[in-house]
């Protein structure tokens, strides 16, 4: 069976289309096609709108947090791009910034222990003077 898309107007299998049931209990398909829909929910998806919501942040205040950084990790001054993350304290709930999701990947693998950071600091500075002693 096939079916129309009505945002881009190919004709392909219903496979291509999310199913819908309706409230009479009848099931069908979607008007757009799943490549369509997923298009259209970009347009609509708002970055770190859950977040907003969890740190009660008003559109300004997510601006404003989301300038300051420039587009640039607080931490590595990587060019974030999309993938911005708001970094917070899971103790006070408080948030510190915005950086990438590498930089807060690490934090969170590391529970911010700050003696494991400056740990994995002396340990790079010590295995890079041995690198250089071995050559």
């Amino acid at each position: 069976m096939e079916k129309e898309c009505n945002m881009c107007g190919i004709t392909q299998d219903v496979k291509f289309f999310s199913r819908r049931t309706y409230g009479s209990g009848t099931i069908g398909y979607q008007n757009k096609c799943k490549k369509c829909e997923r298009e259209v929910r970009k347009t609509y998806y708002k970055p770190h709108d859950t977040a907003r919501r969890v740190f009660k942040l008003s559109e300004e205040e997510y601006n404003t947090l989301i300038n300051r950084s420039q587009g640039k990790c607080e931490v590595c001054a990587a060019d974030m791009g999309a993938k911005r993350c708001i970094d917070h304290d899971h103790k006070t709930q408080k948030i510190r910034g915005v950086l990438c999701n590498k930089c807060n990947t690490a934090l969170g693998l590391l529970d911010d222990n700050k003696a494991t950071l400056k740990g994995l600091i002396q340990y790079l500075e010590q295995a890079e003077q041995q690198e250089l002693s071995l050559q």
